[in-house]
């Protein structure tokens, strides 16, 4: 049911003023999973559930350690040893008593495409390289929509590939209204201007093919706008390949890091530079206010994409916490 009930008007009042009524509607409508209920994903959740979707679905098969205290902020210090996703509900549910909270604790690993194509919305995060190219392709398959972001220290992205994506754009046209004077014996011509919607259609690609673009081929002044992040998410998921596990601060590992990086680079036909030296001193654990800021772009897009309302980013953002910048990046070879 997408009727809005007298309580939701009262309590998307401004959204709707904002959007629309028609666009909340589809909200209303939307089902999300966000597996990963760690920092990032429980700012993911929380902005999700405050919009108004129908439901919600946490899925982490991780127990709750003392880490999660330093970003998570749907759990508490009596749930040290619980299911994440489990010890998050309570917290997302009071968010929103509107919004229906399911938990899953099963593996990620064990999902199928039928499993995923019970949502209209997929996002991934505190996942694997692999598992975010098998959950997209498979996402793709069943016309889901598929999203992947994540929080490294300073660093964060989030990634979209909406399919075919149909949307609505607000923009003004510009016109000339003909006006009679009194005597008839002449016309004068004045310049308004009005709001109209526009329907429009986005094409994306997928994670896999992301990846195969040659960076060699931009030029400087693209390079120059293009953020390191691209490259430092892939340092860290070679990483997390040959060790099974992210990078820790202060160890060895940034010894490792180092070589990776220039493996990285070196491949890519990239100035070493490119990346500055010190980034593996940057990228470790996560960051609450970094989480926070990419959380939200992507909490944004899932809104935008499930009420099919404004142009959706496309297809990365980057998110810099050294320099503070953030960066909308249409990665996707021509």
């Amino acid at each position: 049911d997408s009727e809005i009930t007298n309580e939701e008007f009262a309590q998307y009042d401004r959204q709707i003023r904002l959007w629309g009524l028609d666009a909340q509607k589809r909200l209303r409508q939307s089902k999300i999973l966000v597996a990963g209920v760690g920092g990032f994903g429980s700012e993911v959740v929380k902005n999700i559930v405050l919009s108004g979707v129908f439901s919600v679905t946490l899925l982490d098969e991780r127990k709750v350690c003392e880490e999660d205290f330093c970003s998570q902020l749907l759990i508490t210090t009596n749930h040290v040893g619980m299911n994440i996703a489990e010890a998050s509900k309570v917290r997302t549910q009071e968010l929103n008593p509107n919004v229906e909270v399911y938990v899953d604790t099963e593996s990620l690993d064990s999902k199928t495409a039928d499993y995923f194509a019970k949502f209209d919305i997929v996002c991934v995060t505190r996942c694997t390289l692999q598992q975010r190219l098998d959950i997209n392709n498979m996402c793709r398959k069943k016309n889901v929509k598929f999203f992947s972001g994540d929080v490294f220290g300073f660093y964060g992205y989030c990634f979209l590939d909406l399919g075919e994506h149909e949307y609505v754009e607000e923009v003004t046209v510009n016109k000339q209204v003909a006006i009679s004077v009194e005597d008839g014996s002449a016309e004068e011509k004045t310049k308004s201007s009005e709001t109209v919607s526009i329907k429009k259609t986005a094409t994306f690609c997928s994670y896999e093919t992301a990846l195969k673009e040659d960076w060699k081929l931009r030029n400087r002044r693209s390079l120059r706008q293009s953020s390191s992040v691209f490259y430092i998410l892939q340092i860290l998921d070679e990483f997390q390949s040959r060790h099974q596990r992210l990078p820790i601060q202060n160890s060895m590992d940034s010894l490792t890091l180092s070589l990776i990086r220039k493996e990285i680079l070196t491949k890519a036909g990239m100035k070493e530079n490119f990346v500055s030296d010190d980034f593996q001193d940057f990228c470790c654990s996560v960051l609450s206010p970094v989480a926070a800021v990419v959380g939200g772009v992507m909490a944004q897009e899932v809104i935008k994409a499930c009420s099919k309302k404004n142009k959706p980013h496309q297809n990365f953002f980057f998110f810099n916490g050294l320099n503070h910048t953030g960066i909308v990046d249409n990665i996707c070879p021509k």
